[in-house]
């Protein structure tokens, strides 16, 4: 992500670790303000902070720096495609062409390619996996170890696919910390090898009697957990409508893939609609599509089936958007169309 910004928002850092936990890998630039300070999102602790170093690798003088930076990359006069303004070869500096720009805009972007070249040739790793993967693997620079200037180092694309090529996809991974305090390789074990007593002479074998046959015990299995979705209810109530309403949901990062979840039909007038859904933790958008424009009245709200707690509703009439996110069963954040925050947990 090529933004920041002064600022922690809860809600905000909720609702990026539930994108994070939902199987997200998610970059952001450091910010170019050249100063210890935070910028967000990239401090938030589910998200890589990238900073910047130039062809020497040296820090950029303008990458900001902090203990939430977590790795580096180039990104001091890297050449990169522009937006076209005008016709090509017609003289305008923006043709569609290319220049070179500074920034840690630019070396976030490396960091991402890295991650998604190295997980195309590893899929069954998680995004937790390619995050250790890219820290662990980095060229160390700076002060022996993280520090606030580089992070754990520069990308490495050769590093980190070697690094899971060794190790797989089946190491441990922690939840996010960020920085230089995301989990990294522990150190090798320091337990002393074991002493070596000298040989004795055996005492004399002393027969005992035959043991009996110890009854042989079926292990115990544990029963299943539960199910890990999140049960929620969609309700519409009409008053005076003939025209057709019909609602979806879907996954917030792919807005043009298939809804998970959608209703239609619901043109009776002083009728009542019931649906129930399973959702994973994750963030979502629920779009509500009302064809009689503001004439028709009624109401529409999302609730949890465990417990009734609503968390989204409002008025019928119009084309309406929210996006909502879960990170447990009792904890949900709604925005409104506009992005304003209406709800934060429980």
């Amino acid at each position: 992500m090529s933004l920041g910004g002064g600022g922690f928002s809860t809600v905000a850092n909720s609702t990026y670790a539930a994108i994070y936990d939902a199987g997200v890998l998610i970059v952001a630039a450091a910010g170019n303000a050249g100063t210890s300070a935070y910028s967000y999102p990239a401090s938030y602790s589910s998200i890589m902070s990238v900073a910047a170093v130039d062809s020497n690798e040296n820090r950029a003088s303008f990458s900001q720096y902090n203990d939430q930076v977590e790795i580096a990359a180039p990104g001091v006069g890297v050449k990169s495609t522009l937006p076209g303004q005008g016709l090509p070869g017609d003289g305008s500096p923006r043709d569609g062409s290319y220049d070179s720009w500074s920034g840690t805009s630019m070396a976030c972007p490396h960091v991402a390619g890295v991650a998604a070249l190295v997980w195309s040739h590893f899929p069954n790793c998680s995004n937790k996996h390619i995050r250790q993967a890219l820290i662990a693997s980095a060229r160390d620079k700076g002060a022996a170890g993280c520090d606030i200037l580089f992070g754990h180092g520069i990308v490495s694309a050769q590093g980190a696919y070697d690094y899971l090529k060794e190790k797989g996809c089946n190491f441990e991974v922690v939840e996010a910390q960020g920085g230089c305090d995301q989990f990294h390789d522990p150190p090798p074990s320091t337990t002393p090898p074991p002493i070596t007593q000298p040989p004795s002479t055996p005492p004399t074998p002393v027969p005992s009697p035959t043991p009996s046959k110890a009854p042989v015990v079926a292990p115990v299995v544990p029963p299943s957990p539960p199910g890990s979705c999140i049960g929620i209810s969609v309700d519409i109530a009409t008053v005076s409508h003939s025209s057709e309403i019909s609602w979806s949901i879907k996954h917030f990062l792919n807005p043009l893939g298939d809804a998970i979840a959608s209703g239609a039909g619901f043109t009776q007038h002083d009728a009542s609609y019931n649906q129930n859904e399973c959702l994973e933790a994750g963030v979502y958008t629920f779009s509500i599509s009302d064809d009689s424009g503001s004439t028709g009245t009624g109401t529409y709200k999302l609730s949890l089936v465990n417990g009734g707690k609503v968390f989204i509703e409002g008025q019928l009439g119009n084309d309406k958007e929210h996006v909502f996110g879960f990170v447990s069963q009792d904890t949900v954040h709604v925005t409104d169309s506009c992005g304003n925050s209406v709800l934060s947990g429980f």
